[in-house]
Parts: structure tokens; C-alpha cells; sequence
């Protein structure tokens, strides 16, 4: 008779306590205790990977064909785990909804750049990619579904899409700031070292990211294996990265209430062609910045509030031991609810400042006035004339003859003249 093989179950969203080790089988290794341990610590920074467990057999000698079931603990954790599910479905049905509207802004006459939109559209793609392959995972815990190692993969393309999307997400914040910035001087463009250092940090993000989702990559590929040493270094790594993104965060939330300030003091509309806006009694010239203005500071506070959120609850609960035993039990869906919410404030924000932008540059709506000539003036083919060629000035003929004295009377223009 074959001896019975040993098994295991690890629960990713609560640090093994008394209570879980009554749950494990007798066949657990004191190894896998502190395995499952370190697992929990490593993605402790990951809160939508929430509440679950697997159940692993070791019948193939390929590691990553061993069979798991996904599982959920205790009622309250099943609860929170739904609860959690629910808010990143209306996540996805949001990233959706906004790709659609990034879709439906036309590029035409903009003051941005013409991949605004598209990049925009590539940040809802991403964590709209990101929010399912998150959702799958959590349909499969909560129906208890037995799957290969071969899942790990899916988490894998799930932090990629997320660091994606967060430096697309920068990007798209430094390029609005800098064509509202351009409005400020005379060139139209922003200062040079402005775009230099914002590039700079771009630089310095895309690098971290990398390191970040590589060292992510390893942790999955060696856990399949047992291999636990880089839960450490990825849980300080993943912290950098949340922690950096909180500082940048906070810079482009202060060039932006820089920005609507200046549109609060009309300092934009000053800088551009005049006959551009058509100011009322009740509309002010610098009523068509404010709107982009404020709405890229709404989306500047949500986005800087979620930085914020994702660093100090890294910071708090993985790299300070003293509060790695002290995780609540509703943290992670605590979390997604924040995050939802956030999330639509940022790109709702974003997507009405490239709405508001077009709008102030639509050419039916913002046109020159349009002046009728006091006196007829002669009509004159396109190609009756040459380069360097104009047609000549017709004189109106006034039925008297030309005044003498100068003195005494003002000359007569022969055509219109500004009164400046």
C-alpha cells in the first residue's frame, strides 16, 4: 500500500494563528508553518488578494502541475472575501465605462497631444486587464475550483498591468500639467527644466517597476518550489516602489493647485490669443481654464489620497515588525472600498480635463468674431495674384472734392482704421 502523501492548506489573507493551526493537518511541516508565513508577509502589499487558501497535493514530479483547490477560511472571512469580490466587479464595470469615454473624446482641434487620449484609454486597458484577471481568481476561490500552479501566471500579468498603469497614469498628470504650464508663457511652452526632471522621474518609476515585477516574477516561480527567500526583499521592494509613487503623487498635486491658482487669477487666459475667448457678462475669460483646471485637481487629490493610502498601510504592516501581527481582518476589503472610490474620482478627473479641453478648443464653439467691412471691398481671384502680391486698396469715391486746408479739417482715410 502507498503511503499517503503529505498535504498542506495556507490561508493568504490572515497571519497564521492559533486558531488556523487547529485547521491544518497533522502532516504539516513546521517548515510549512513559516513558509506560509513569509508567503502571507510578501503579499501583504497586494490587498486584492484577498481572503483565500489552497489546498496543494504532491503526486507530479513538475512542480508546476500540482493540482490546488482554491478555498476560503472561516464565514467571516467568506463574507469579507464577497464583499471584497463585489467592489472589484464594480471596479472593472468602471475601468470599462471610462475606456468608452476616453474613446468617445475626439482629438480634433485639442490643446493636448494626440496620444493624451489613447493613453488614457491604455490606462483603463491595463487595469481593466488587471481587474480581470483579479476577478477570475476570486470567482475560482469563492467556487472552491481546483487548478494547476500553472495560476501563479495570472497574478503575474496582474502586476504587470497594475505597474503599467500606474506609470501611464503619471505620465498622462505631467503632460496635462505641462500644456496648462505652457499657457503661462509666451513661447507656449513649459520651462525646460520642468519637462526635464518630470522625465527624469518617469525614467526613475519605469526602473523600479521593473526591478519591482522581476523580483515579483522570482518569488512566484520559487514558491512553486518551497523557496521562500525573497518574500523579504520583495516586501521591501514593493514598499519602495508604493513609496515613491506617494512622493510624485504629492509633487503633481502641488503643481496642480499651483495651476488653479493661476487659473483662479486669470493668469492663462492673458497668455493666449484674445480673439480665442468671447468673454460675457456673466463668463469670464478665464472661466474656460478654470474647468479643466479644477477638474485635474479632483483627480490630483484622489490619485495622491490612493498613493498615500497603499504607502502608509505598506509601511505600517510590512516593513515595521511590531505591527505585522496586528493586521485586521477587514484591512483588505477596507482597502478595495477605498480604492474604488479613488480610482473613479482620478480618472473621472482626468477624463473631464480632456473633455473641458477640447471643448475650450473647438473652433465653432471659441471662434474670432467675425466684423463686416464698412466699405465693399473688391472681389479678387486666388490665383489672379502672386506670391509676395496683394490686391490693391480700392478708394471710395466720396462725391467731393479733397480738402485743401489740413489745418482745419481731419483728412479722410480712405479705408477703415482701428481707433487705436
Amino acid at each position: 500500500m502507498n503511503k499517503a502523501k503529505p498535504t498542506r492548506i495556507l490561508f493568504w489573507s490572515s497571519v497564521p494563528s492559533k486558531a488556523n493551526y487547529e485547521l491544518w493537518p497533522n502532516e504539516m511541516r513546521p517548515i510549512d508553518i513559516l513558509a506560509s508565513y513569509l508567503d502571507h508577509i510578501a503579499e501583504e502589499m497586494a490587498p486584492r488578494r484577498g481572503g483565500g487558501g489552497y489546498y496543494s497535493s504532491y503526486g507530479n514530479d513538475n512542480p508546476w502541475s500540482e493540482t490546488i483547490v482554491l478555498t476560503l477560511g472561516s464565514y467571516l472571512r467568506k463574507s469579507l472575501y464577497i464583499a471584497e469580490f463585489a467592489f472589484h466587479i464594480l471596479s472593472l464595470i468602471a475601468f470599462v465605462a471610462f475606456l468608452i469615454w476616453a474613446c468617445t473624446i475626439r482629438n480634433r482641434s485639442l490643446a493636448l497631444k494626440g496620444a493624451i487620449c489613447a493613453l488614457t484609454s491604455f490606462i483603463c486597458r491595463s487595469l481593466a486587464s488587471s481587474q480581470i484577471n483579479l476577478v477570475v481568481l476570486e470567482a475560482m476561490t469563492i467556487a472552491e475550483t481546483e487548478v494547476t500552479m500553472y495560476y501563479l501566471i495570472g497574478l503575474m500579468l496582474t502586476d504587470f498591468f497594475a505597474l503599467a498603469a500606474m506609470w501611464f497614469t503619471l505620465y498622462v498628470f505631467w503632460e496635462l500639467i505641462h500644456r496648462f504650464l505652457g499657457l503661462t508663457r509666451p513661447s507656449g511652452k513649459p520651462h525646460a527644466a520642468v519637462t526635464t526632471i518630470h522625465y527624469v522621474f518617469l525614467g526613475i518609476v519605469f526602473l523600479v517597476s521593473v526591478a519591482e515585477w522581476g523580483v515579483r516574477v522570482a518569488y512566484y516561480v520559487w514558491s512553486v518550489n518551497f523557496n521562500y527567500e525573497l518574500s523579504w526583499t520583495l516586501t521591501q521592494v514593493s514598499c519602495a516602489v508604493y513609496i515613491i509613487h506617494w512622493v510624485l503623487s504629492t509633487e503633481i498635486l502641488a503643481w496642480v493647485f499651483f495651476l488653479a491658482i493661476k487659473a483662479g487669477n486669470n493668469a492663462f487666459a492673458s497668455k493666449v490669443n484674445p480673439t480665442a475667448i468671447l468673454p460675457t457678462e456673466n463668463e469670464p475669460t478665464n472661466w474656460p481654464f478654470q474647468l479643466p483646471a479644477m477638474a485635474l485637481f479632483t483627480a490630483a487629490i484622489s490619485w495622491c489620497a490612493v498613493c498615500a493610502t497603499v504607502a502608509i498601510i505598506g509601511i505600517r504592516y510590512s516593513l515595521l515588525p511590531v505591527y505585522q501581527y496586528d493586521r485586521p481582518v477587514y484591512l483588505s476589503t477596507a482597502i478595495s472600498i477605498v480604492e474604488f472610490f479613488l480610482y473613479v474620482g482620478t480618472y473621472t478627473g482626468i477624463l473631464l480635463c480632456c473633455a473641458k479641453w477640447h471643448s475650450l478648443g473647438d473652433e465653432r464653439k471659441y471662434s474670432a468674431p467675425q466684423y463686416q467691412p464698412q466699405y465693399p471691398v473688391a472681389q479678387f481671384s486666388p490665383g489672379q495674384f502672386s506670391e509676395g502680391q496683394y490686391p490693391p486698396i480700392q478708394q471710395q469715391s466720396y462725391g467731393v472734392a479733397p480738402y485743401t486746408d489740413h489745418s482745419a479739417q481731419p483728412q479722410a482715410h480712405p479705408h477703415h482704421v482701428s481707433p487705436r
